[in-house]
């Protein structure tokens, strides 16, 4: 019997031996990322750590990637990573895992993100500038979406177009939330005078990337007049501007 117990720990050494030296890149694949739309063009290291460049996800480029194996999340049948990402439209750290049954979660993440990168954003912001901080505890998807989310974000947006927007608005922020299949990162802020401006970023491994933001309330003339400018129109007293990665020929 100890002969065969010593034969099965020596195989089972020689097993995680050969997994610990697996090409980064097969071992994602088999794990199921692509199939939450995410891809790269070039995987250079082990399943233990290594780097990911050219990560493309609702056909955007978003730079590279470093990983590093978190081993005791093998022992629940996921592949877990430490994970420091950088690219043109900003940078994050957190830990991301992915399981066998399709699930795949974000945990204790920081991002910074430039918006005047993205091209959903309105063109007032791409030329002015602006940033968002997304931080939480945790975010996870299954086969049908988002399943939950704790984190909140904030923008300095208003902030940086006084000039156009005009002063008093509270901090624009909000709670990540899921709806349906969506995770939403909201930023709502409200001015001195009434006028409410709410955005939000909707995003799901099944359907394209959207942007919608509203400004309501009291509307004076020129802010009416600058918010036409800046490619928003008009929704009953409202003005709205909405884009969606499907449609690159959408609002300017």
């Amino acid at each position: 019997m100890s002969r065969i117990f010593l034969l099965a720990l020596l195989a089972l050494g020689f097993l995680i031996g050969l997994a610990a030296f697996a090409p980064l890149g097969a071992a994602l694949q088999l794990s199921g990322v692509a199939g939450h739309g995410l891809s790269w063009s070039r995987a250079q290291g082990t399943v233990l750590d290594g780097q990911l460049t050219g990560l493309e996800a609702g056909g955007e480029q978003y730079g590279d990637a470093l990983l590093e194996l978190k081993p005791a999340a093998l022992l629940a049948g996921r592949l877990q990573y430490a994970v420091d990402w950088k690219g043109e439209h900003g940078s994050g750290t957190g830990e991301v895992s992915v399981g066998a049954d399709g699930r795949a979660s974000a945990r204790d993440f920081s991002i910074d993100l430039d918006l005047g990168r993205f091209e959903q954003a309105a063109l007032w912001i791409r030329q002015s500038g602006g940033r968002i901080q997304v931080q939480g505890e945790a975010v996870r998807f299954g086969a049908s979406g988002c399943l939950a989310a704790e984190g909140t974000a904030r923008t300095d947006v208003l902030e940086r177009n006084r000039e156009i927007l005009g002063a008093g608005w509270s901090p624009m922020r909000g709670e990540l939330r899921c709806e349906g299949s969506d995770l939403v990162i909201p930023l709502e802020s409200e001015n001195t005078s009434g006028t409410r401006f709410s955005a939000a970023l909707r995003l799901s491994p099944q359907r394209p990337e959207r942007f919608d933001a509203r400004v309501s309330g009291l509307i004076p003339r020129e802010l009416a007049f600058a918010l036409r400018i800046a490619g928003f129109v008009p929704d009953g007293r409202d003005y709205v501007y909405t884009f969606s990665t499907s449609d690159r020929s959408g609002p300017p």
